[in-house]
């Protein structure tokens, strides 16, 4: 049954009602779900989708996407589809087991015969799918929301695996959040000071100042003062990518760049900022230490692409490497997208680029599969996102520098630096004689629980709970018996983990065994397997909802997860757990008692939200 809140229209209720078909019943009662999740009183139409859930991440989500085709699900709208876990043009690059390349690629196939066009694509607004200014759209993958929202002022929440196929499906999305003009204002305001003329300029910032500014905005909106006009979309691209890594940024503006920050006023929408800070280039130099994992020295890889390398990033790449090729020990993978392969092939480019030792992926990435030769060892990247998720995903440390710096490493078979990149005006102060940039000096994720709003919520744990009334406990068709409760652990009781930061599931959470693996987390290494987790809020990939609902299919999940926010990915995760197979991971905003919860303390979550401690 629909939320009581949730005004429907006759063919959203029909929908829900399954006279549309199996399949569109199930999207429409999960999008009925969260959208009261979200809070939403209505529904809008939408012109376009772009689909997060095509990414192997276990078992769940390919019953998920075959429970939709057997439903005959087909998509109402224009719909694209991020990476999957093959190149399925050069599919010997797999050096996974058969049966996961497999059900990689039925998972693939299962939503192209959906409708969705194999676009492969964590860019697809660099691959012909670009919405118009205002254009209301339903997108997954966080960069990809962040790269819609900012830089073409496209309308998208950020939406997690999962419902993205369902606003598909039914051509509707919450009206709600992003997708309003008065909640796109910016909220904090970050003025860069005496930033060096060339370090504007160059593609070595972006990703530095995206990732140092989503750990400090968190899920708010940031505005940026101080970029210049010329600022490229491939420089804007790395920034989003970055600090929808670090922080939960969905929607960015840059002034006099973005198009709905054309000057200071409008970007605030005549009102004044909730905060200021002034970003100098010892801030960002500091975070240099934290993109990479490993000192200067010997490297074993050079991965470009994420996101997914566009034909201007080539351009700069092929003089570079064919004057300075990588020596035979050193892989130097780049990816991108197939209409750049078919661009590269077309210009003579990519015969350049393969006899100057360059391996060209599509369809996917490093951090996503194992592409990779290398199974340990220190991987070198021009990528905020690489260097963010390469160590949790793929067991490599990392090292973050410029394209030339790249370059230049893979030809030496250790890291090379253009010293002056991050050297002040007058020459000095940069990263030293020795060039090295110093690991771990910058605290990535400093929370308070005060800087969330979640006191001004009325019934604040109804806000994520709410779902649950909404979506049916008749367990999937499945191939895999769901959790039991014996493997969850659902003693009415359970031990709080209280963590310092917020977590992104993927690449933090190791579903198969409930273990926290990203390395920079200061609880890295603890397990969540029935513990009540607690944390700030979620953040980075859309694929935690995917994270969640394989732990919740394995028993490693969380009996309960408490938020000082309201996070719709985590939420839209235990809602298709339970739609799917029955099980219950409460999702609850806390609200006054969440800085009363305390690390190995005792809390029962019910699942309607309750939270009761025993102190």
């Amino acid at each position: 049954m629909a939320n009581h809140q949730l005004h429907l229209t006759e063919r959203d209720v029909a929908m829900l009602a399954g006279e549309m078909g199996a399949a569109t019943q199930m999207a429409m009662r999960i999008l009925a779900a969260m959208a009261g999740v979200y809070g939403a009183e209505s529904l809008l139409d939408i012109e376009s989708a772009h689909i997060d859930g095509c990414l192997y991440h276990g078992l769940s989500g390919l019953e998920f996407a075959e429970r939709l085709v057997s439903g005959g699900g087909r998509v109402a709208v224009p719909t694209t589809l991020n990476v999957g876990a093959m190149d399925l043009i050069h599919p010997e690059v797999f050096r996974g087991t058969t049966q996961v390349g497999q059900w990689a690629t039925r998972l693939m196939e299962a939503y192209q015969a959906m409708g969705c066009r194999p676009t492969f694509t964590c860019a697809p607004y660099q691959a012909m799918h670009r919405p118009a200014l205002g254009a209301q759209i339903a997108w997954a993958e966080s960069n990809a929301i962040v790269f819609a929202n900012s830089v073409l002022g496209a309308r998208t929440n950020r939406y997690g695996d999962f419902i993205d196929i369902c606003c598909a499906i039914t051509g509707r999305a919450p009206d709600v959040g992003l997708h309003q003009t008065a909640n796109r204002r910016g909220q904090l305001l970050f003025r860069l000071r005496d930033i060096p003329a060339r370090l504007l300029a160059e593609d070595v910032l972006f990703p530095v100042l995206g990732y140092w500014l989503g750990a400090r905005t968190g899920t708010k909106i940031p505005v940026i003062d101080g970029l210049l006009p010329q600022t490229t979309e491939d420089q804007l691209k790395a920034l989003g990518a970055a600090a929808a890594s670090s922080g939960g940024v969905a929607l960015f503006h840059a002034v006099g760049v973005t198009p709905e920050a054309p000057t200071l006023d409008a970007a605030f929408q005549g009102q004044p900022p909730e905060g200021v800070v002034e970003v100098t280039l010892d801030d960002l130099k500091s975070a240099l230490g934290v993109l990479s994992t490993a000192p200067d020295g010997p490297i074993d890889v050079v991965a470009l692409g994420s996101p997914h390398f566009s034909l201007d990033e080539f351009a700069r790449l092929l003089p570079l490497v064919e004057a300075h090729p990588p020596r035979p020990a050193v892989e130097f993978i780049v990816c991108t997208h197939r209409l750049a392969l078919a661009a590269l092939q077309q210009r003579g480019w990519l015969a350049r680029l393969r006899a100057a030792g360059v391996q060209v992926i599509v369809d996917t990435c490093v951090v996503v599969t194992p592409i990779v030769r290398a199974r340990g060892g220190v991987l070198m990247t021009n990528s905020g996102k690489f260097a963010h998720y390469a160590p949790g995903n793929i067991g490599l440390q990392v090292v973050y520098g410029s394209l030339e710096e790249c370059v230049r490493s893979a030809a030496g078979g250790v890291v090379w630096r253009d010293d002056g990149l991050w050297a002040g005006e007058q020459g000095g102060g940069g990263v030293g004689e020795s060039g090295q940039y110093s690991v771990g000096q910058y605290p990535v994720g400093q929370y308070s629980v005060g800087q969330y709003s979640v006191g001004q919520l009325e019934e604040p744990s109804e806000l994520v709970t709410r779902h649950s009334s909404l979506v049916t406990a008749e367990p999937a068709t499945r191939s895999s018996p769901p959790a039991t409760p014996s493997e969850l652990n659902t003693d009415p009781l359970n031990t709080a983990l209280v963590l310092d930061s917020p977590l992104s599931l993927w690449g933090g959470l190791e579903p198969t065994t409930g273990d926290i693996i990203d390395q920079r987390h200061p609880q890295c290494g603890a397990n969540v397997t029935g513990r009540v987790l607690v944390m700030p809020v979620g953040k980075g990939s859309s694929s935690a909802s995917s994270i969640l609902l394989e732990a919740a299919r394995l028993g490693t999940a969380p009996a309960a997860i408490v938020l000082a926010e309201m996070d719709g990915i985590l939420a839209l995760g235990a809602a298709v757990a339970r739609e799917m197979y029955g099980v219950e991971v409460p999702v609850v905003v806390a609200g006054e008692s969440y800085g009363r919860i305390r690390d190995g303390g005792q809390v029962d979550v019910s699942p309607d939200g309750a939270i009761e401690l025993v102190l």
